[in-house]
């Protein structure tokens, strides 16, 4: 199959030259839906809790200096509180304090932004994951990359693993299909036939772009056919009946299709199929006047 530079399904077929994360590393950058790392969760928010602490204790400490300075009979003291320039060129405990709660404040701040970035991030899919854990221990892909079990098993609490991008996005769920259920079943009946994409990590590639390529044919084909289809069977029919038969199981077939081939929001695919629907009664209204 052509290997494609950007999003491809995978398999772990052939031979490999690098070891360890080199290989890891370059397996990793082969396909966006690899971009399988740990969120950390916990050790993040107990980092955002000691900062916090830190903060409010050095705070505390601050507003104590402060008050002891403004009780302070040196001229330039008593002046703190109303020149920064007296507090930054007179030595003081206030403007040191101050400085370490800058820090402790910046560290803070970034470490809060980047913590609500992290939790933006989705899981990785459950076949990404699975095919990216299967990959570190197979003979044929990894091999066991990392020397140390603590290290080769780190992927394995799958609640704190995070996936910056994934194939799943911005595909109708036909796709979504084919990359879940379809390629992983062909993978298991052809991949260990077919030469690997990529000598250095041992790994088969399938195209994405050509899937969904395929998917988009398929969606076009159907819009055409589909609508025309139910006009010649309600043409065919001379039964009223009949005809009102076609027309909900028509209509039921195409909400589902619609679906299944498109993004549509579920208010959408109602007001595609009431419009559907209406053709339709229109179309055997005027048929059968003309009768």
């Amino acid at each position: 199959m052509d290997h494609a530079p950007n999003g491809n399904q995978e398999s772990t077929s052939g031979p490999s030259k690098t070891e360890g994360y080199d290989k890891l590393a370059a397996w990793i950058a082969s396909d966006r839906g690899l971009s399988i790392y740990r969120r950390f969760g916990k050790l993040n928010a107990k980092n955002l809790l000691y900062l916090q602490a830190e903060i409010i204790t050095v705070a505390e400490d601050l507003r104590e200096i402060i008050d002891e300075d403004q009780e302070s009979d040196d001229a330039k003291v008593q002046r703190f509180s109303t020149s920064v320039w007296y507090l930054k060129n007179t030595p003081s405990l206030q403007w040191a304090r101050f400085l370490e709660l800058r820090r402790l404040l910046n560290e803070y701040n970034n470490a809060l932004i980047q913590q609500a970035q992290l939790l933006q991030f989705h899981a990785p899919h459950s076949q990404d994951l699975e095919t990216f854990k299967k990959w570190l221990s197979s003979k044929k892909g990894g091999n066991y990359v990392c020397s140390t079990a603590l290290e080769q098993d780190q992927w394995n609490d799958e609640k704190d693993v995070i996936a910056l991008s994934g194939r799943y996005e911005n595909v109708d769920h036909l796709t979504r299909w084919l990359f879940r259920v379809v390629i992983p079943w062909f993978d298991r009946l052809f991949g260990e036939r077919i030469k690997p994409n990529d000598l250095e990590t041992g790994t088969v590639y399938y195209d994405d772009d050509q899937i969904i390529r395929g998917t988009r044919i398929v969606s076009t084909v159907f819009s055409s056919v589909f609508p025309a289809s139910s006009m010649l069977v309600l043409y065919v029919l001379n039964s009223m009946a009949a005809r009102l038969v076609v027309i909900i199981v028509y209509n039921m077939l195409f909400s589902m299709l619609v679906g299944l081939v498109t993004r549509a929001r579920r208010v959408e695919i109602f007001a595609a199929s009431v419009a559907f629907a209406a053709v339709q009664v229109a179309f055997i209204t005027n048929f059968s006047s003309k009768d």
